[in-house]
């Protein structure tokens, strides 16, 4: 004789079961894994950058980090960010006296110098970088993006990004803004001269 579940049996199991995944919801909170997932990815990518700028210094006579007139200290200093204009077109900003430069999203990546950071690495024979790396929300809007600026005299550099993170941020217990030798203790920031971006971009 065949037994099969009652209606009242499979009703329990259903209620233990959306039990469980409540409390397991409640106390994995999803959404905290995602911003810890994509806060990694930021301190990757920007570290990532760091090295490939060092290198390609490093490497070249005379390292161009950008256009003319466009540096920390000249004439139209710029801030440079990986947000494509065809998505969320800031170019008309002005951020504490500094212009704002995007590209398209055909040439965000290219590390031919027409990216979103203006160096072209591929005039080295082994190039430290394929792909320009770009925020995982990307967006001007919501403040998560990665900025650069640079000063031509000095050969010097700063690559920013905002963590979302809460552990990741200033006060938390695995704090990576406020030990990171910038001047922003909000910002992660990376660089060989950590004061060129202005505080208020990310604001």
């Amino acid at each position: 004789m065949k037994k099969g579940f009652t209606l009242l049996e499979i009703l329990s199991v259903l209620v233990i079961l959306m039990i469980v995944l409540g409390i397991t919801g409640i106390i994995i909170k999803p959404h905290l894994i995602f911003q810890r997932t994509r806060d990694l990815k930021r301190i990757s990518d920007l570290n990532a950058l760091e090295i490939a700028i060092k290198t390609y210094i490093s490497a070249t006579n005379t390292p161009i980090l950008g256009p003319d007139g466009r540096g920390y200290g000249e004439t139209n200093k710029t801030i440079f960010i990986s947000v494509p204009f065809d998505k969320e077109d800031k170019r008309n900003l002005n951020v504490s006296g500094f212009f704002i430069s995007q590209v398209s999203s055909t040439n965000l990546l290219k590390i031919d110098g027409n990216g979103w950071l203006p160096i072209n690495f591929s005039v080295l024979v082994y190039p430290p970088i394929h792909s320009l790396p770009i925020d995982p929300l990307n967006s001007y809007n919501l403040k998560y993006f990665y900025s650069y600026v640079f000063k031509r005299a000095s050969s010097t550099f700063e690559i920013n990004a905002n963590l979302e993170y809460e552990r990741f941020k200033r006060g938390g217990s695995e704090d990576k803004t406020s030990f990171d030798g910038g001047d922003n203790l909000d910002i992660f920031e990376v660089g060989t001269e950590k004061t060129l971006i202005p505080n208020d971009l990310y604001q």
